[in-house]
């Protein structure tokens, strides 16, 4: 790495700070979304500055400020319109990689179908889903991995369809609208517990850009970035109480996501395996999430000749999976009378019979493959 490089990373170090500073600080309600925009805007033209005549340090800072706004947009944006705008100045600036592009193109369908605005919404989704259909048929193709490609796709058509739904005037049982939020009255408890929802969200997208920017980098990068993360949560926890919940949560979501780097960088086993136990310790976010990081661990076993360590996990999942598809089977028509009943707004959405299904095929083929590779030729 050149003294040049160097320099530009840590450039980049203090930029990630001085953003994750402002998103801190944004969470006080009595700052207005301009004045934090007008935040962000100073520190982007001090470091476009300080960039000189490097013309991608530049632009990937125009994108890291741009990536910044518009999630701020999301959360405390007074109209669609002023949403709208910030997606069109990130679009505007273009993506780090198609990782980064898919992450805030779900986030803005998701901001549409909050605001009821499908259009714009499918607008986006459907050229992306195009782009990712031909990329995994290359994959394919070209026998490399394509669960990025599944999940994203899996992702993109839940709002696709939520989308189509409600163009149809159809509602989602687990959507909550802004036309519904400017009628609920949360009471005194619920706006500080709203804040502290709102904390976690953003904080993870956090920790998901850290990992979506981690392509081409060291593992130790990575994990300095994951850190940073979690230095300032925790500090911003010393000094305010309502934070405090947010702690365990962010260690959860960023040791994940170091999860996912060490596998998906193909680090070292014993790296991959540290990364995991200490996932498996902290617990997982939800149950998705555990079959999603115990089939990439399992991979990074095979990958490194490791089919005992990787069938030591799959194995006792796939039976977890197996019970839950014969209990959702029995008690499916309960679930769907009871969340019937359920009033908005409800964010939680019960785990589907094709779910255990779904997930019983992908592991069960891993499975057979690390038993085939035990087996030896």
């Amino acid at each position: 790495m050149t003294t040049e490089e160097v320099g530009i990373g840590q450039l980049f170090s203090e930029l990630t700070r001085a953003s994750n500073a402002i998103l801190l600080e944004s969470f006080d309600r009595t700052r207005s979304y301009a004045e934090v925009v007008d935040d962000y805007r100073k520190v982007e033209a001090e470091f476009v500055a300080r960039m000189g005549d490097n013309e991608l340090g530049v632009l990937e800072t125009k994108r890291r400020i741009a990536e910044s706004i518009f999630s701020l947009a999301r959360r405390k944006a007074p109209s669609f319109e002023v949403c709208r705008e910030a997606w069109n100045g990130l679009v505007r600036v273009g993506f780090t990689g198609l990782r980064m592009k898919c992450m805030h193109s779900w986030m803005y369908a998701d901001f549409c179908a909050f605001d009821e605005q499908p259009e714009e919404g499918l607008a986006v989704l459907e050229p992306l889903r195009a782009e990712l259909v031909e990329r995994l048929e290359q994959a394919r193709a070209a026998r490399r991995p394509t669960m990025f490609y599944e999940d994203e796709l899996e992702t993109s058509r839940r709002l696709q369809d939520e989308l189509e739904a409600q163009r149809r005037g159809e509602r989602s049982p687990t959507r909550v609208t802004r036309s519904m939020l400017e009628g609920y009255d949360p009471g005194p408890d619920g706006e500080e517990i709203d804040q502290v929802y709102e904390a976690i969200w953003e904080t993870r997208r956090a920790v998901s850009k850290a990992f979506a920017r981690s392509r081409g980098r060291s593992f130790a990068e990575i994990a300095d970035g994951y850190r940073q993360v979690e230095a300032e949560v925790v500090a911003r926890a010393r000094a305010c109480d309502a934070y405090k919940p947010l702690v365990p949560k962010v260690r959860r979501y960023i040791i994940q996501d170091a999860l996912r780097a060490a596998c998906g960088s193909e680090q070292p086993f014993e790296v991959c395996r540290d990364a995991w136990n200490e996932a498996v310790r902290l617990g997982f976010s939800d149950f998705g999430e555990q079959c999603k990081l115990t089939r990439m661990y399992a991979e990074s076993c095979g990958w490194n000749q490791k089919p005992e360590e990787g069938l030591a996990v799959l194995v006792p999942l796939l039976a977890d999976l197996e019970q839950g598809l014969k209990a959702k089977e029995l008690t499916r028509k309960r679930w769907l009378k009871v969340r019937a009943k359920r009033k908005p707004p409800m964010h939680e959405e019960e785990p589907s019979p094709s779910f255990y299904r779904d997930w019983l095929e992908s592991l069960g083929e891993l499975r057979d493959k690390l038993e085939a590779q035990r087996s030896g030729p």
